[in-house]
């Protein structure tokens, strides 16, 4: 029963729907927890969703998509160069950490870290599904032609190693988004089965 409602949760992308999806499942959620086995826990998790979907949607209607945010500014971190005068791009990086729940990530319960991670590989997805389904992201030039299948994985492939290679190699921080490396590779694999040698890792 756990099962059935996260999958469905990891797989919906309206974030409206999503957070009907954790509501309708919590309470159940709740009485089962006082009795679960450690074999669980990671099902049993809801509190901390429900606190990742605030972080990532806001506290009330939700009208952007914080993470997906993120993952943008880490994009146009990696497009801008290698300066980082006065470490303005430092502290941009701290401030995504920050925002993506990243920061001491090894040291919450292991359940939390795979929860975080679930979270995040469902950004990159979004990303993903936004960016395959954009009129202006798969056009060559102006409009005229269009790419194919395969050439719209490798752009994609090219924009998510931005995201989650380039951009923490540059500001030599690949430690702290090591889980959000990991949730690229996650993402990419299920949405790409078997492309994943087109994501260029540092």
């Amino acid at each position: 029963m756990q099962e059935t409602w996260l999958g469905q949760f990891y797989n919906e992308m309206d974030a409206e729907k999503r957070l009907e999806i954790i509501n309708a499942n919590v309470d159940k959620t709740a009485e089962i927890n006082e009795n679960h086995s450690a074999e669980n826990s990671k099902e049993l998790n809801a509190a901390f969703i429900k606190k990742l979907w605030a972080a990532r949607y806001g506290k009330r209607k939700p009208k952007t998509d914080a993470f997906v945010g993120y993952l943008m500014q880490l994009k146009y971190i990696a497009e801008s160069g290698a300066n980082d005068i006065g470490g303005q791009k430092r502290k941009q990086a701290v401030e995504i950490i920050t925002g993506l729940c990243l920061f001491d990530v090894d040291k919450r319960p292991e359940a939390e870290q795979e929860t975080l991670l679930s979270e995040i590989t469902h950004a990159f997805r979004k990303f993903i599904d936004v960016s395959r389904n954009g009129r202006g992201f798969t056009s060559i030039v102006f409009g005229m032609g269009q790419l194919s299948d395969e050439g719209v994985a490798k752009k994609i492939a090219e924009q998510i190693s931005a995201i989650a290679f380039t951009a923490p190699h540059m500001l030599h921080m690949e430690k702290e988004f090591a889980l959000l490396q990991e949730a690229a590779k996650r993402a990419f694999r299920e949405e790409y089965p078997n492309r994943e040698h087109f994501l260029k890792k540092l």
